[in-house]
């Protein structure tokens, strides 16, 4: 059930330096000398919604090099210059971006900087309880939101609209790239509604950082989860690996998943103790340098998980 893109999307093979250099570096009073918006993105996906939507009047660029994993992600005096020179700054928020707010506090007026948290319901800690009746917090606010297709579409309206706000010249063009987008978006929501609901079961399981609140409410899933965050920064108790391994003997379950740009290590190992596959489950906010490279899309990244749970909920 993978829907079919709609429009080529341009690639961009540059190197994590040259990304903001040439994104915002050629930059004179806020202006590109091509008359380009200059636009810089911290993310993933609100790059791939800003270069779909902008085109050929954008000059876009990715603050993240193409395989690095965002928490881990501190701006250089480079990526701080090419932000205080470029005409839109686009992230998520200051709970995936902690570093951020400092950064924005010191930009001008010239800058106009886009949270695309604040166009969204963002979910606060929720307590998941397991058959073994323990409940477990995912701390404060999972930032992954754009797994609930529902803010993608959000995210990619606000920012078809702020760019109609800074080039009104080219209004039209970008209201009808974002509706492309957006319509994209509905058409991915939709299908994995309908893969869930068709389903003969609707529970998953994640051996890697848990990341999928979003969609896991979303999509109106169940769940087990070696990890309780996002941010797992030691390796799981002796009693966690035991109660995903029960869980899955006792509910045979064929796949656990784990997040992008890690080592599965630990699903790897309850997959070999189980006698089931692993698969990367992405969240989509980075993807590896090959993939950058070839141009894979959002959309892409999405269909893939698609055809995942499909696969996870056959039986």
């Amino acid at each position: 059930m993978i829907i079919k893109k709609k429009a080529g999307i341009l690639v961009f093979i540059v190197s994590c330096m040259m990304l903001a250099v040439s994104g915002c570096g050629r930059v004179s009073g806020n202006q590109a000398e091509d008359n380009k918006l200059s636009v810089i993105c911290t993310l993933f996906p609100q790059y791939d919604f800003a270069r779909y939507i902008a085109g050929e009047y954008g000059d876009v660029t990715m603050l993240l090099s193409p395989g690095q994993e965002a928490h881990m992600f501190d701006p250089t005096p480079a990526d701080m210059e090419a932000i205080s020179s470029c005409d839109v700054f686009i992230y998520t928020g200051d709970a995936m971006e902690g570093w951020a707010a400092q950064i924005v506090e010191s930009l001008d007026d010239s800058v106009y900087v886009l949270d695309l948290s604040q166009y969204v319901t963002l979910r606060e800690e929720e307590e998941h309880e397991h058959e073994d009746g323990h409940e477990h917090h995912h701390g404060s606010y999972d930032p992954h939101y754009w797994l609930d297709m529902t803010n993608a579409m959000a995210m990619a309206q606000a920012i078809g609209d702020t760019l109609k706000t800074l080039d009104p010249e080219n209004e039209d063009v970008y209201e009808q790239r974002t509706d492309a987008y957006v319509a994209q978006l509905n058409g991915l929501d939709e299908a994995f509604v309908e893969t869930v609901q068709s389903s003969p079961r609707q529970d998953i399981v994640f051996g890697g950082r848990f990341a999928y609140s979003y969609f896991i409410h979303r999509y109106g899933l169940t769940y087990e989860t070696v990890y309780h965050t996002c941010s797992a920064e030691s390796d799981p108790s002796v009693s966690d690996m035991i109660r995903v391994i029960d869980y899955i003997e006792e509910n045979h379950n064929t796949c656990i998943f784990y997040e992008e740009l890690a080592s599965g290590n630990v699903a790897q190992t309850i997959a070999q103790d189980t006698r089931i596959r692993t698969a990367v489950f992405t969240t989509g906010h980075n993807v590896t340098k090959d993939e950058f490279d070839q141009g894979i899309t959002f959309i892409d990244l999405m269909e893939r998980n698609l055809e995942l749970l499909e696969n996870a909920l056959a039986q």
